[in-house]
């Protein structure tokens, strides 16, 4: 499994020098002085330069800087003191109760009004949500931390921030906003000379490539972030990248080098004591041996990575983990482990989608709502602006002269209605776009939902259909050569699931469009068309013009989606010999034409049909504001006309 690299909170932590000296140096001062504040001080510095070597002395000496700023009620101190403890805490990987420190440090740091300090405490809060998978949480703290960070010219921090961010936005696969907010902190980090967010920005730019399947791309610049990082010796972000370059080797299918990356990060990971790492390291080690079927070690490693996972409640990797148990159970003939641990997979799996998708849905409701809200307001205005220059100039005319007022009413009058005519026209066009947003984020979230379903059916209960398979095979060698009855009535239930397995991989594969993600709409639709024309039942002539580069995401959706509808139809209902389809791109619209010679319908009575698919269709067009037209008569066939405008 690919990881991103840890939030940069640890950077200043993985730089601080803990010289015994230094140390001893303020633990004399320490005992030396009577003055409360510079107790204070020495109890935070000595925190910090313990943090990576004695934790728990590192959190001892919070705990009494926390006291002592609480007797003397020195507000600066006491947030001070809550912030040393959840970095401590953090140190130890106890992120949840870190969060509790950072929010009450927070709390007296926004009532004390230092900016720099709030943006800290943001930083930290962003760092543990983060920790947490509340990707969405910790992006909200965390843009705030940089709001303040720009406004303070604090361009390090800045620079450190935009990286978090980016690590954020991998988190919630939003990788366009990865890419941008990765530029602005390469650009940022070179011009500060800046070599660990350099190597972060590099790393965050190998996280786009790698959405872009161009793997050897991410290889190059995740070598590059790994050799800042060596010469930083930084051993987190090193085991973090070479896992990385792991999994991205095992994507070029190269798993023996693969395989070595895991083991030096894995190691790595062991001498930080970073336990998170650790179970995710072991997870992927696992993975490789099961690819190349050691089954005895995958279930070494990935018993390992089951143990700490569930001792850090890690459910993203635990999730993989149980998945991968399945697999090696199913491909071993033990079905009933098998099927435990695909259970195990579906209920974790379903326990963070419902979560997520709720807050998901929940944002989108919420942006649609503000900007609806905006454009109300905008028109109001729009409005009140109106009335107030109508009174304006009701004014100017009441004063002038009446020759002067009977000369200027006819060019106030087309000002007036000029004026108008450009606001109306401006309005419009912010509405327009305005439903574009909401269109284009509606069949974001119905896509998203289809490939989590269609992920489910394979994943899930695809794999228990293969566990089952495999135990009645297994069923059917044990039985008597004389039980015909018996074998006869297991060929059938073995034939049923296969038929079963067929049907779900059918289901999940259509509902998904990753071919339409990767190659685009013209070949995506050839590719579906050449599956139906496997059969003799149906001859389909598909023809493309003017298409020479990929389009806007959303229209490629709607179209193929609109073309798999209509041909359900034809298949199911018109009886159809031939299909003609053609798809014409001119300068500024899309056409789609899908002709069939099947048994047609009466257009009159379209608004009494149930089934679902017409509307659908309808649906679609009228979310990117398209048209469609239907031309048909009984015993006819069927021409379907789609329009859509495409953004110039």
């Amino acid at each position: 499994m690919f990881k991103k690299l840890a939030l940069l909170l640890f950077i200043l932590i993985a730089k601080l020098s803990n010289s015994t000296a230094q140390v001893d140096s303020i633990e004399q001062i320490l005992s030396t002085t009577k003055i409360d504040t510079v107790k204070l001080k020495a109890y935070s510095d000595l925190n910090w330069l313990l943090l990576r070597s004695n934790s728990a002395k590192a959190k001892q000496y919070a705990f009494d800087e926390l006291l002592l700023a609480q007797k003397i009620n020195n507000r600066k101190y006491i947030a001070q003191g809550y912030n040393d403890i959840g970095i401590s805490l953090i140190a130890e990987s106890n992120f949840k109760e870190s969060l509790k420190y950072h929010n009450l440090a927070l709390v007296i740091r926004l009532s004390l009004g230092n900016q720099k300090d709030i943006a800290s405490s943001y930083s930290k809060i962003g760092y543990c949500y983060s920790e947490m998978d509340q990707f969405k949480n910790a992006l909200d703290v965390q843009l705030k931390a940089l709001f303040i960070y720009r406004q303070l010219k604090e361009n390090k921090n800045t620079t450190y921030t935009l990286n978090n961010i980016c690590y954020l936005y991998s988190g919630l696969k939003n990788y366009d906003k990865v890419v941008e907010f990765a530029s602005q902190a390469y650009k940022l980090a070179v011009a500060e000379n800046d070599s660990f967010s350099i190597a972060n920005a590099l790393h965050n730019l190998s996280t786009s490539y790698e959405k872009k399947n161009d793997f050897n791309e991410a290889i190059n610049n995740e070598k590059k972030a790994l050799q800042i990082f060596s010469l930083l010796n930084d051993s987190i972000q090193v085991g973090a990248t070479l896992n990385n370059l792991g999994y991205y080797y095992r994507q070029l299918y190269r798993d023996e080098i693969a395989l070595d990356y895991y083991l030096q990060a894995l190691k790595i990971a062991e001498l930080t004591h970073d336990k998170n790492s650790i179970g995710l390291y072991h997870n992927n080690v696992g993975n490789v041996y099961l690819t190349n079927k050691d089954y005895t070690h995958a279930l070494y490693h990935l018993k390992l990575a089951e143990k700490i996972c569930t001792e850090q409640d890690m459910k993203s990797t635990l999730l993989l983990v149980y998945k991968s148990f399945g697999d090696v159970y199913a491909l071993t003939g033990k079905g009933t482990l098998a099927v435990e641990n695909y259970n195990k997979y579906t209920t974790i799996k379903d326990s963070i989608f419902s979560l997520d998708m709720v807050e998901q849905f929940s944002t989108l409701q919420t942006k649609y709502e503000i900007k609806e809200k905006e454009a109300t307001n905008l028109l109001l205005q729009k409005e009140n602006e109106l009335t107030q220059a109508e009174l304006a100039k009701s004014n100017i005319i009441k004063w002038s002269l009446v020759i002067t007022l009977l000369l200027c009413i006819p060019l106030v009058y087309l000002f007036y209605n000029s004026f108008k005519l450009k606001q109306q026209r401006l309005l419009d066009s912010q509405l327009h776009k305005q439903q574009e947003e909401n269109a284009k984020a509606i069949i974001e979230a119905e896509e998203n939902e289809r490939t989590r379903i269609a992920r489910d059916l394979h994943d899930g209960i695809g794999q228990q259909l293969s566990a089952a398979k495999l135990n009645l095979s297994g069923l059917k060698s044990v039985l008597e050569p004389t039980a015909n009855f018996n074998k006869d009535m297991l060929d059938n239930a073995i034939e049923l699931v296969d038929e079963s397995i067929h049907e779900i991989r059918t289901v999940s594969h259509n509902m998904m469009l990753d071919s339409l993600v990767k190659i685009g709409l013209v070949t995506a639709v050839k590719n579906f068309i050449n599956k139906l024309n496997n059969t003799d039942k149906i001859k389909i002539n598909i023809e493309t013009f003017g298409i020479h580069q990929r389009l806007d995401n959303v229209v490629e959706t709607v179209v193929f989606r609109i073309l798999q509808e209509l041909m359900n139809n034809i298949i199911k209902h018109a009886n159809a010999t031939e299909v003609s389809i053609q798809i014409i791109k001119h300068d500024n619209e899309l056409s789609l034409l899908i002709d069939d010679n099947g048994n047609g319908f009466d257009t009159a009575k379209m608004g009494s049909f149930e089934g679902i698919g017409l509307k659908n269709i309808l649906t679609r067009v009228n979310y990117i504001n398209g048209k469609v037209f239907f031309d048909s008569f009984v015993g006819r066939g069927t021409t379907v006309t789609v329009e859509i405008p495409l953004n110039t």
